[in-house]
């Protein structure tokens, strides 16, 4: 993936040295790192990832055995890796020959004479280079003089990051004042646009921008319906991919804005018509998903390929290792004004990051978790073609394609960790701990896994395998995961995800067999199916419980724990159905009133974090599920209860009620007669 990355001091040293050099001649990378009292490695680490060809002619530098060595031409858009074609045609263009073999024919051409004397002005970089324009990371403002109003690309680009730079610091202190300046923000990438139509990255961090603001629970809110924005963010998204269709970036993005599309309109609608809506977004997505992951992996394959060749050369393999093997002592002179000229203004540059079997990882998870959620919509009864094919490509994906990427990243050498430059202060009400993350790998194994868990689904659905045979094969998926994440010393973030995936996998489980022909008091398997399903919602409200308790509250966010808490109270109400049946054991059947009992109390508890996070639709969902469960537990104890207790709060309970009919947390035959009592 592109991002914007800040040229270092010592890479201006090396690109000022390189303009010295006059056409039709060529140094070395050895004179080179004399001249800068440097190394060799150094200064190939900094060519690599030089953004200004071919103004600053890194073309013009090669091996000291005057072999041709190796060339990035991003100007050229090349892929990835080292083109050698390029490069002897540059140097032949400027008059330097070189045999078949790739050897320089004449010493002549050699220009060693390079004094870094003039490296002291204030600009290193001449200023005829025209840096192309910014992506992710953004320079610091410069002064608080009023700056003169944008006219260019990159006065619009510089003016929007500045707003958004200053929403990011009131994010979390002060919402409102955060939404001011993220509008500010847009309405320059806007004017941008209208002055430059044509502007591919004016386009994209628009849309960018507004996919973040969509994604954060305490902003979008002030921002009026979260699906309507996601569907102008879609529109902004579609409008970049016009200006540049091949993007690999716009496109993932583009697909993520379509998932989130799909899943907030589950989340938002009854349940028949949000999946009917909700699947051609999806489909949508795991297309482009799909076609992403396949360009990368065709790019990677060429970028292997290439560096095979270089290194089977013999000559100077290790200039294009410089960055990932730089000695310790190198790397610190790359990043010595880390921590003490952050503020100073720096020169920007889109820079193009190799690919790494990381990022495309990250590519095979979110496939994966569209395809997921993508299957529960299809009609196993009448879709089944759909559903085999694409169950298909997510096979790939998760047997093939993730373990073979896992193999190469764990055969490969742990690149040494550089400290990040400080970030500038913010104001936070939230946590000042160092928020938890996870890696590809464990994200891509986790969606491997539920993946794997709904094609078992589809099987049981379509009546390939029994209830029994369906939640073996789930517990075998997570068996192994589960029982590693217990054996951890401590809780992180990757383990907490490893049980709650499992959680929800037996939760998909009760509702399938409730969702089943077969689940009829009559029926000869009914009584197998009920108890798979107690057996599956105890074992989900274990796991529910550990994470709603220390340590792993310290781990979760307030989201994350209103999502739990809902979870144990769906889990509860759940049981309590169960237990009402003629068939429930009769210690099922005792311990119903407890049951519904504590069902409220967890809806409540989903109520108070939803809250605390900012997140008002949970907060709605949540407290509309705690009064269906006050409504049955006072159906069951034969109470009488007013209906004032819960006026005012019922107008999200039939959509509410709908979705719990639909996961069957509730029976059908209940749910009349809980709407008759609003």
């Amino acid at each position: 993936m592109s991002k914007q990355q800040k040229v270092t001091p010592y890479q201006e040293r090396v690109y000022t040295a390189l303009q010295m050099i006059p056409e039709g001649r060529v140094t070395t990378y050895a004179a080179m790192s004399k001249a800068l009292n440097s190394s060799p490695r150094a200064v190939g680490g900094a060519l690599r990832v030089n953004p200004f060809c071919p103004e600053v002619p890194c073309h013009r530098c090669i091996a000291s055995t005057g072999f041709v060595g190796g060339y990035k031409g991003d100007w050229e858009k090349a892929p990835s890796g080292q083109n050698q074609n390029s490069k002897l045609q540059l140097l032949k263009d400027e008059g330097v020959v070189f045999d078949d073999n790739g050897f320089l024919t004449s010493i002549t051409n050699v220009y060693l004479a390079i004094n870094t004397a003039r490296t002291t002005s204030t600009s290193l970089l001449r200023p005829t280079i025209t840096m192309p324009p910014k992506k992710f990371l953004k320079p610091k403002p410069k002064g608080k003089v009023k700056p003169p109003e944008p006219e260019t690309e990159n006065d619009f680009l510089e003016a929007a990051d500045e707003f958004e730079q200053a929403a990011g610091k009131w994010r979390a202190g002060d919402a409102a004042k955060a939404v001011r300046f993220f509008n500010r923000a847009i309405d320059a990438y806007n004017e941008g646009l209208k002055r430059h139509p044509h502007s591919f990255d004016l386009a994209y961090n628009k849309a960018n921008l507004q996919y973040t603001i969509s994604e954060d629970e305490r902003i979008v809110s002030r921002f009026g319906n979260r699906i309507a924005l996601l569907e102008e963010t879609l529109m902004s998204h579609r409008f970049a991919i016009s200006l540049n269709p091949t993007n690999t970036d716009i496109l993932f993005n583009a697909a993520q804005v379509l998932t989130s599309l799909a899943e907030a309109g589950l989340e938002a609608s009854p349940q028949a018509t949000a999946k009917h809506d909700a699947r051609p977004l999806l489909e949508e997505a795991v297309e482009i998903f799909t076609k992403c992951l396949e360009n990368q992996q065709q790019e990677y394959s060429q970028m292997q390929a290439e560096i095979a060749k270089i290194q089977a050369s013999g000559e100077y393999q290790e200039v294009w290792e410089g960055e990932r093997q730089q000695p310790a002592e190198t790397q610190e002179e790359d990043t010595e004004t880390d921590s003490g000229s952050s503020e100073a203004p720096g020169d920007w540059a889109t820079v193009e990051e190799p690919l790494t079997p990381e990022s495309i990882l990250e590519t095979c998870t979110a496939q994966l978790s569209a395809l997921t959620t993508l299957l529960g919509l299809y009609n196993s009864a009448t879709d089944l073609p759909n559903i085999e094919k694409k169950a298909q490509d997510g096979i790939d994906t998760a047997t093939n394609k993730i373990p073979t990427l896992i193999d190469l990243i764990d055969k490969s050498p742990a690149p040494k960790a550089i400290d990040e430059p400080k970030a500038g202060p913010t104001l936070s009400i939230g946590s000042t701990s160092e928020e938890a993350t996870t890696t590809p790998k464990d994200d891509a194994i986790l969606a491997s896994a539920s993946f794997q868990a709904s094609v078992a689904e589809v099987q049981y659905r379509s009546g390939r395998t029994t209830s029994t045979e369906y939640a073996e094969t789930v517990e075998q998926i997570f068996s192994d995961m589960v029982q590693n994440a217990g054996q951890r010393s401590s809780p992180d973030l990757a383990s907490t995800n490893v049980q709650s995936a499992y959680a929800d996998a037996l939760m998909d489980l009760a509702s399938a067999l409730a969702d089943g022909t077969q689940y009829i008091p009559s029926a000869p398997t009914f009584s197998t199916d009920i108890d798979t399903q107690w057996t599956a919602l105890t074992q989900t409200q274990n796991l529910l419980t550990k994470l709603s308790a220390t340590p792993y509250t310290s781990i979760l966010s307030a989201s994350r724990l209103a999502d739990v808490f809902i979870a144990r109270g769906d889990t509860d109400l759940f049981r309590f159905r169960i237990s009402l049946f003629e068939n429930a054991k009769p210690a099922w059947a005792k311990s119903g009133s407890t049951l519904v009992t504590n069902a409220g109390v967890f809806y409540r508890g989903g109520r108070s974090y939803a809250e605390k996070a900012g997140a008002t639709g949970v907060r709605s969902t949540a407290d509309a599920k705690a009064v269906v469960a006050e409504i049955l537990k006072t159906v069951a104890s034969g109470s009488e209860m007013s209906r004032e207790t819960w006026k005012g709060r019922s107008a999200e309970v039939p959509k509410v009620l709908d979705q719990m009919v639909e996961e069957g947390i509730v029976g059908r035959e209940n749910a009349d007669g809980l709407l008759n009592w609003i």
